[in-house]
């Protein structure tokens, strides 16, 4: 018999597998859980409540769907936080969860409007959406959710749907198994000082090169990385011509690791000269990531939305308003990867400098700069990692 605890999340309270009684010998939730609930996946939820509003603000929304319910809290918050009269479906495998997500629909008087059914996700994507497709679908899986990318895309509506994907394998995607991750994502891994945009860009480029197989054209909303995971919200099109068109955002990264100056290259340019800026002291040879997405990793428009309705979401946490911003602020930036000052300043054998003073001293420069929400000791710039290498060099020298 299953143990069970009552949660409250957001707007939401809920029943599911006590997370403390089946953690207590590995010290986080498992995939052996009766019913999988991850407390620490609570910013994503917020992060995915206040995007779906923001999907909102620019169209009508009638059917949702959570492929892999598990105790249903997700598509819950959804029913009550975000405004509408929409309906949800959930799928799930285990007849416990179906069990348990039931309650929690009756328990939140949602029976109207919430619909779980026990199978196999990609099935039910297909046989659910025959009649009446998704307007969004939300595929947040233990592990990758490229397997149920395909019967995803051809279950949503064909013109601008949104679908959002969560990846926590994050070894092979950082680098780690980088034969994995071009077996699964159809591109190679590095590790590097930003891998986990290297985690986002494959991420987002396998769901494009998915969608462009359907015809379909897809473009990031919103991307984000934090804890033990990535997550992507990606705005669908029915279109062959602009699925040619973001062909031209696919493409390769370029790192060096001594010198960590990167260059992203389209596919059509491969073959051109490097331009990377050694250093003459520079012996590695360089990494390459990739095939993965290379173009924008948010929709400035999207973003705007989102700030509006985090302002009036007074049950968010301070976490996730600080994120919104933080993507606001670097998603004009968001088409090269990050610096990574204290990575640079260790390959240097420089002590850190503080973030703000080098961002001062680039603007000063006349480069842009701004914080990023990747990493708390990165910032993204304009300026090419030789112009920072000097500005790192100089702040040591002058303390």
């Amino acid at each position: 018999m299953t143990v069970l605890k009552r949660y409250t999340e957001g707007k939401v309270t809920f029943l599911t597998a006590d997370v403390e009684y089946y953690t207590a010998e590995t010290g986080q939730p498992t995939s052996d859980m009766p019913v999988f609930y991850n407390p620490r996946m609570q910013l994503n939820r917020d992060l995915s409540v206040v995007f779906l509003s923001a999907f909102m603000k620019d169209r009508d929304v009638e059917r949702i769907c959570e492929p892999l319910a598990g105790s249903g809290v997700r598509t819950i918050r959804y029913l009550i936080e975000c405004s509408g009269n929409f309906e949800a479906v959930m799928f799930d495998t285990n007849p416990e969860a179906v069990e348990i997500a039931r309650k929690n629909v009756a328990m939140n008087s949602l029976e109207s409007r919430a619909s779980i059914i026990k199978g196999d996700a990609r099935v039910l994507l297909l046989n659910e959406s025959r009649e009446r497709r998704f307007d969004f679908v939300d595929v947040d899986p233990f592990g990758t959710p490229v397997p149920f990318l395909n019967a995803a895309i051809q279950s949503m509506l064909p013109r601008k749907g949104m679908l959002a994907l969560t990846a926590t394998d994050m070894p092979v995607l950082c680098g780690v198994f980088p034969r994995v991750a071009l077996r699964k994502y159809g591109g190679l891994s590095i590790r590097a000082p930003f891998a986990h945009e290297i985690a986002v860009r494959l991420l987002i480029g396998r769901a494009v090169s998915i969608a462009g197989l359907n015809d379909c054209s897809m473009v990031p909303l919103a991307s984000l990385s934090t804890d033990h995971y990535v997550r992507v919200w990606l705005r669908l099109n029915v279109s062959r011509s602009s699925a040619n068109i973001l062909a031209n955002n696919m493409g390769i990264v370029e790192y060096c690791p001594d010198c960590m100056d990167v260059r992203m290259v389209p596919l059509g340019d491969l073959g051109a000269e490097s331009v990377l800026e050694h250093r003459e002291s520079c012996v590695s040879r360089t990494r390459v990531a990739g095939p993965l997405w290379i173009g924008p990793l948010f929709d400035e428009e999207f973003l705007r939305h989102a700030v509006d309705v985090a302002g009036d979401a007074a049950h968010l946490t301070r976490r996730a308003r600080k994120i919104i911003d933080l993507m606001m602020a670097e998603q004009e930036l968001a088409t090269v990867p990050y610096v990574d000052l204290h990575a640079l300043c260790d390959s240097l054998r420089l002590s850190p400098p503080p973030r703000q003073d080098v961002a001062d001293q680039l603007a000063a420069m006349g480069y842009r700069v701004s914080r990023t929400h990747f990493r708390p000791t990165a910032i993204r710039t304009d300026a090419p990692v030789k112009t920072v290498r000097a500005v790192l060099k100089r702040l040591n020298r002058e303390t």
